[in-house]
């Protein structure tokens, strides 16, 4: 399934994949998205943090200004050049007015990427105004949502507080390629090497423009993402589990006893970034979903080898094989399994063991 490209541009999880690609180091002769980030000396400091609003802050606004006592962006990227600079980056399928009920969000974003940034990121004390706030949205968007910025900054410097500079990537495509396209606050701000536009993906015909995914499946997403959209990511995020069990399985030598963690599953599917992303609420989703889909993998063996496999709290999923024929039955059953035929959508309750692997 290949969603269209202006319906991909507004997909909040291929916007912070991409985000996220931008920032990795890259031979650019080879690279399916064009590394800028990188190359402006931008990388990752933080995935999904609560950000919370200092006491006198909140106390000062009172409840004269529309905002929450403090946020969770999506993203947050730090300058490694010498003046340190640091962009507080929320992923939207497009922009809102100062109306809109994510006004009081975008609000409590802009404080916290004002002067009080380094005490709220937990890096010194308040001083000279180094954050950025942006948001990455679809096309066409981006002359709304600075009328939203400029009206919100507005609002709280009428309290005598100070916002934090504020601008937007967008993305637009042609038949060839996606541009990302910032203002010139954005280009000065964060010392982007290159004027916008700037293609970061070269579409090729009859191909899935989607890189692969760094976080393949994010349950904030989940509303702004099609039906459709949701089950694909799910399945891969399945499908790289899956895999990595077949692996592991595959290259071990007989008899073994193999125990895996969700944490390692999760950690695996991501490459990484599950240990460093801060969204404790999501990775509990992650977890949930997770172990009941290798509940469904384990009741899918034929019975003799449903004995193979077990779970135990604070332990993990373990596997006991005691010789080869047994290994390689069970890969074959394994290799059998598909995740598409699960039902994708469903919807799995919170359990009182959800903080157990």
């Amino acid at each position: 399934m290949n969603p269209s490209i202006d319906e991909l541009c507004k997909d909040a999880l291929f916007q912070l994949n991409l985000a996220i690609w931008l920032t990795q180091p890259q031979a650019r002769e080879h690279s399916y998205v064009y590394p800028l980030f990188y190359e402006s000396g931008l990388n990752i400091y933080s995935i999904g943090p609560l950000l919370a609003l200092p006491p006198d802050i909140r106390i000062s606004i009172g409840d004269k200004l529309d905002c929450q006592d403090g946020a969770r962006p999506d993203l947050i990227l730090e300058s490694i050049k010498a003046s340190k600079k640091y962009c507080i980056l929320e992923c939207k399928a497009s922009s809102f007015s100062s109306a809109s009920s994510n006004a009081k969000q975008a609000t409590t974003l802009l404080l916290l990427a004002g002067p009080i940034v380094f005490e709220v990121l937990g890096l010194g004390g308040r001083g000279q105004n180094l954050g950025l706030l942006c948001y990455l949205i679809g096309s066409s968007q981006m002359q709304l949502m600075d009328e939203t910025f400029d009206i919100l900054s507005r609002e709280i410097r009428n309290l005598k507080l100070e916002p934090g500079a504020h601008g937007c990537f967008g993305l637009t495509s042609s038949q060839t390629g996606i541009f990302l396209e910032f203002s010139e606050t954005v280009e000065r701000h964060l010392s982007l090497g290159r004027p916008s536009p700037v293609e970061v993906i070269q579409l090729e015909e009859d191909s899935d423009p989607r890189p692969l995914y760094f976080i393949p499946y994010d349950p904030n997403c989940m509303d702004q993402q099609s039906k459709e959209e949701q089950e694909f990511c799910r399945r891969i995020l399945f499908e790289r589990i899956l895999s990595h069990i077949i692996s592991e399985i595959g290259g071990a030598d007989m008899p073994a006893s193999l125990v895996f963690t969700t944490e390692g599953f999760l950690n695996s599917a991501t490459f990484g970034l599950y240990e460093i992303w801060e969204d404790n609420e999501a990775k509990k989703h992650l977890r949930r979903i997770v172990k009941d889909f290798l509940m469904n993998v384990a009741s899918a063996f034929d019975e003799p080898l449903r004995k193979c496999m077990s779970y135990k709290t604070q332990v993990g999923w373990a596997f006991n094989i005691s010789n080869k024929a047994t290994q390689a039955e069970l890969l074959k059953q394994l290799m059998k399994f598909k995740p598409e035929t699960l039902d994708l959508s469903k919807r799995i309750q919170p359990s009182l063991f959800d903080d157990e692997d």
